[in-house]
């Protein structure tokens, strides 16, 4: 059985940083939009929770984990809906491109 994950773009407000001496002008929030990509791995009132790897196996685990504060969050995008598990070689259609070991 095959089960599906979602690939998702996260467009939300982060903090940012101006790292020299300058005047102050009022942030925009152009000035801190963020798009972020990930595999969704959930969503709830305070969360949406990313992750850029998916390892799947008798000990399953995520990695690279984003938690972005649902309140910033501007819009969830679908992207594809991918397999949980890696293409191997045999399965690869002609339109993807597998990376050699």
């Amino acid at each position: 059985m095959i089960n599906v994950l979602t690939l998702v773009e996260v467009i939300w407000t982060d903090a940012f940083i101006e790292g020299q001496w300058s005047e102050y002008t009022k942030p925009t929030l152009e000035d801190s939009l963020v798009a972020t990509y990930g595999l969704l791995v959930n969503k709830d009132k305070k969360w949406v929770t990313l992750a850029m790897t998916h390892c799947v196996g008798s000990a399953p685990y995520w990695g690279a984990l984003w938690h972005i504060p649902r309140g910033n969050v501007s819009s969830i995008r679908e992207i594809e809906q991918v397999a949980d598990k890696p293409h191997i070689k045999s399965e690869v259609s002609k339109h993807e491109h597998p990376v050699e070991p």
